[in-house]
């Protein structure tokens, strides 16, 4: 599969007040990343609101992502579902979408190890494209590296997204990087640190109404400008430790803020779906005032 570099944003999902997903500003979306540049899309992640998603809506987030990207970046599509049988189905009936591999996060805490290494390779065995692990203590069972370890050389496992704050387990698995396996990390407060301890490239949410400074940064980065990448890293972090808190602990998800300033540039609505919640009216001219303050970040 193609190779990722650089900023690859996991795609929010743009919903209707009817609680469907909205379609036109999905590709909308799409059409708006890819116009800047972009590594990738980390597609029906968690910050896609995945696991609030209906089997049906997912599909049709993977079928207009894929028409609207019409091949331009590369795609990884999540089919991560509580029910195995349920992942396995949607892989058959996506096979025939235009995008590179799948990702597929463990949703269960309680597994084991072992048991989560049967799931990957049973998956692994059984799609038709690469697959990709997921792993975020946030939401299943914690995979250390020497687990990524023992599956990175399975034959179908095209790569990891290793999501953590703990920058020991992130360098070690970092480093099992190489031509056959890829290595994306996740937490964009520390992406500069990746980018320092060797990572090609990134994932996260906020990449959607914050693309600009965000490329901005692994820009800086890559072309030698050390001090300068650094303080856009301080800058987006002070940035983000500026928004409202509800939001946040209500949904855990920081999704409902990006969707809001994503609709100041008439890109979607606020809309969120299942038990997300959107912004209250005093949350909204909170995050008015933060981004009048930060004009740097061109939103």
């Amino acid at each position: 599969m193609r190779k990722l570099e650089g900023v690859i944003p996991v795609l929010l999902t743009p919903m209707t007040k009817e609680g469907e997903v909205d379609e036109t500003s999905l590709s909308n979306l799409v059409e708006y990343l890819n116009e800047k540049k972009i590594g990738g899309f980390w597609v029906l992640g968690t910050g896609a609101e995945d696991m609030s998603l209906t089997y049906k809506q997912r599909l049709r987030v993977a079928e207009t992502v894929s028409e609207a990207n019409n091949g331009k970046s590369p795609i990884i599509l999540g089919s991560s579902f509580f029910s195995m049988r349920d992942s396995m189905d949607f892989m058959k009936d996506t096979a025939h979408l235009n995008f590179d591999a799948y990702h597929v996060m463990p949703y269960h805490p309680l597994l084991s190890l072992d048991r989560i290494e049967w799931m990957y390779k049973k998956l692994a065995d059984h799609a038709e494209r690469p697959l990709w692990m997921y792993t975020s203590a946030n939401w299943c069972r914690f995979i250390p590296p020497e687990f990524i370890e023992n599956m990175m050389s399975y034959p179908n496992i095209a790569g990891v997204k290793f999501s953590t704050s703990n920058a020991v387990h992130t360098e070690k698995v970092i480093g099992m990087a190489n031509d056959e396996f890829q290595v994306l990390t996740a937490v964009v407060r520390t992406f500069y640190a990746s980018l320092c301890l060797g990572v090609k490239g990134g994932t996260t949410v906020e990449a959607c109404p914050f693309i600009d400074p965000i490329v901005s940064l692994y820009e800086q980065f890559v072309a030698g400008d050390l001090n300068k990448a650094l303080e856009t890293q301080q800058k987006l972090n002070r940035l983000l430790e500026s928004m409202p808190k509800g939001p946040g602990q209500d949904n855990f998800l920081r999704v409902a803020e990006g969707k809001y300033i994503l609709s100041k540039k008439g890109i979607c609505k606020e809309y969120m779906s299942g038990y997300y919640r959107e912004l209250t009216p005093k949350e909204k001219c909170e995050i008015d005032k933060v981004l009048e303050e930060n004009e740097w970040i061109e939103c």
